[in-house]
């Protein structure tokens, strides 16, 4: 293990590692010890949550780090509050809805988290709207979703609508970057999937993707890396790609 850099840790901070394919909460455990001196959020999504349920945030949260938990709530206000509420019990730092939810049922996330967090004594986590998609590309969203336009400016319009809605931030492609960021607020967060190693790449089934130091320059907030650094099959292999992702990050910063 090696000391970081300043700029290191700035990235690492800024580095989201998904836990997922895990088998126990043993190998959870493992996999958030083996990868903490790289990665400074874990994500819990629909399968660990689904596989684990609450108690995979206990065991993240039982190493000092924080949780971005993926569920993507997408369903009726009342229910969406009810469920932030639920995300603020929980502790987590970050959660996230569907943008295509709507006004009312983003609001009703917002309101959840921040009544929620004052009942359980916990600080108010941040929440953030899911765009397009990095699976879905162009031909996707016209042919498959018939929605019609560019991805870009699909994008926009939902982001604007998170923020209309009082939301943190969205999800959202490093490629869209540089469409969204001049027309939104200078501390809305931008958490970017899709993200590829210096050497190792993000996954087929991500069509839109970039690598970590051009997500940075073109103002990613949190990148979520998952094949990059946990590809390798060796525990050093992973942490050597952790370090070469956040020397790509740190030229940038």
């Amino acid at each position: 293990m090696r000391v970081l850099t300043e700029k290191e840790m700035r990235a690492k901070k800024m580095v989201c590692l998904p836990l997922d394919g895990l088998d126990s909460l043993h190998d959870l455990s493992a996999r958030v010890e083996e990868l903490s001196p790289v990665v400074g959020l874990f994500k819990i999504g629909k399968e660990t949550f689904t596989r684990f349920g609450p108690e995979a945030v206990r065991v993240v949260h039982g190493y000092g780090a924080d949780v971005f938990l993926d569920l993507k709530y997408h369903d009726i206000p009342n229910t969406v509050m009810g469920a932030a509420d639920a995300a603020a019990m929980l502790g987590v730092r970050i959660f996230n809805v569907h943008a295509s939810g709507g006004l009312e049922m983003m609001r009703a996330a917002v309101e959840g988290a921040r009544s929620g967090a004052e009942r359980y004594g916990m600080e108010v986590p941040k929440v953030i709207a899911v765009t397009v998609l990095t699976s879905i590309d162009q031909g996707i969203m016209n042919d498959q979703l018939r929605v019609p336009g560019l991805v870009e400016d699909q994008v926009l319009h939902y982001a604007f609508l998170a923020h209309q809605a009082g939301l943190d931030g969205i999800v959202c492609s490093a490629a869209d970057l540089g469409a969204i960021r001049d027309k939104l607020p200078s501390g809305f967060t931008y958490v970017t999937p899709g993200i590829k190693g210096t050497k190792t790449p993000a996954g087929t089934d991500q069509k839109r993707v970039f690598s970590p130091g051009s997500a940075v320059r073109d103002g990613s907030s949190i990148l979520v890396v998952g094949r990059a650094i946990t590809g390798p099959e060796t525990s050093a292999g992973r942490l050597r790609a952790g370090y070469e992702v956040l020397e790509d990050m740190a030229l940038y910063l």
